[in-house]
């Protein structure tokens, strides 16, 4: 179930350029303040909301749905490189025709397009409803008579910028840009395998010519005849952010201070749940959990059958979650407990009541 990215060793690395972008980290920063936690960033967003006026905060909230799961395009890719300024980037957005932003804009809630210039209106329609009355409408007035609604969202970018972003901007830029001249320097240097491998623990070499990013999207991106377009952030951690827009590089938007903690395939994931789904297996966790036991033991104190409890043993040694050690003529076997817990801590504190 992972992502591919193959072609590398065909990817010219002058085809690969990098930019740090108030407008993209910008829209990093409005993910992390819609969705704090799983950024551990909540003390920040809580914070930062208090120190702005209130109409901001609800106006933010209004367009809260363009940078949650899927984020608007514009937010996805730059067509500068280096270090633009806000105040280019924002008249880019500006001179560009309303109806083309309006359908970026609507891109979290479009589906699956039926071309690369067609968006399913219907299909945004409900998703939008679904989300409320508010954005019901917001969303309407996009689709039908877009000058107002985006203007109405570029004031609001600007708002924040001169709020509060210009601040964090000032900050971090050029910790950005020398973050990314160094990522493109290496990439020419040892090769453009080896600089994705050093961006985050979720890529893995894969062979001379590919390397797979441990993430739950199973799809090829092959690069050899595309360019890649490098974005360090500061708030884009946990996320490693691959952004596909037809036509234009491909977008890596990846933790400027780099994540090393190594990431699990979706594959290995799924076999520990599954090996946990069965009948009777949280049960046999349990049984060894604080002491290493043979399969007859466990089976003579829980009255439990001796060859089910030998077959639950070896698929939970398979998936990883519990190790057998050989004691003469016995096999005893422990739950690894440190993996048990990397699936969850509410599953490791249930095994060992």
């Amino acid at each position: 179930m992972p992502t591919v990215l193959a072609g590398l060793s065909r990817l010219d690395p002058e085809r690969i350029r990098h930019v740090a972008s108030p407008l993209i980290e910008l829209g990093c920063a409005l993910h992390v303040l819609a969705e704090p936690r799983h950024h551990d960033r909540t003390e920040w967003a809580a914070e930062l909301r208090d120190r702005m006026p209130q109409q901001l905060c609800e106006e933010l909230t209004a367009w809260t749905w363009t940078v949650r799961a899927v984020r608007a395009r514009f937010f996805a890719t730059s067509p500068a490189t280096g270090l633009p300024t806000w105040q280019d980037e924002l008249a880019t957005l500006r001179a560009r025709p309303p109806e083309e932003l309006a359908a970026e804009l609507v891109r979290p809630l479009r589906g699956r397009p039926l071309s690369t210039r067609t968006t399913d209106t219907d299909a945004v329609r409900r998703w939008a409803r679904s989300r409320g009355q508010e954005v019901g409408a917001l969303v309407e007035s996009l689709l039908t008579a877009p000058a107002e609604p985006v203007a109405r969202f570029l004031a609001l970018l600007d708002a924040c910028w001169h709020e509060w972003f210009a601040e964090v901007w000032s900050e971090s830029r050029d910790q950005l840009a020398a973050r990314g001249r160094q990522d493109r320097d290496l990439a020419a240097r040892d090769g453009v395998a080896a600089m994705l491998r050093t961006l985050d623990g979720a890529v893995h070499p894969r062979d001379p010519d590919s390397v797979v990013v441990q993430k739950v999207q199973n799809k090829r991106i092959d690069v050899a005849e595309r360019s890649v377009l490098l974005v360090p952030s500061n708030f884009i951690a946990p996320h490693l952010f691959l952004g596909e827009v037809p036509g234009e590089p491909l977008t890596v938007i990846y933790p400027a201070a780099a994540q090393r903690t190594g990431v699990p395939a979706a594959q290995v994931v799924r076999s520990r749940l599954e090996a946990l789904a069965a009948p009777d297996r949280m049960q046999v966790c349990r049984a060894v959990a604080s002491e290493p036991r043979t399969a007859g033991e466990i089976a003579t104190l829980w009255g439990l059958n001796a060859t089910q409890v030998t077959r639950h043993l070896r698929a939970l040694t398979r998936a990883g979650l519990v190790t057998a050690e050989r004691q003469g003529r016995f096999v005893a076997y422990r739950l690894d407990e440190q993996v048990v817990r990397q699936l969850g801590t509410d599953l490791l504190d249930l095994v060992m009541r």
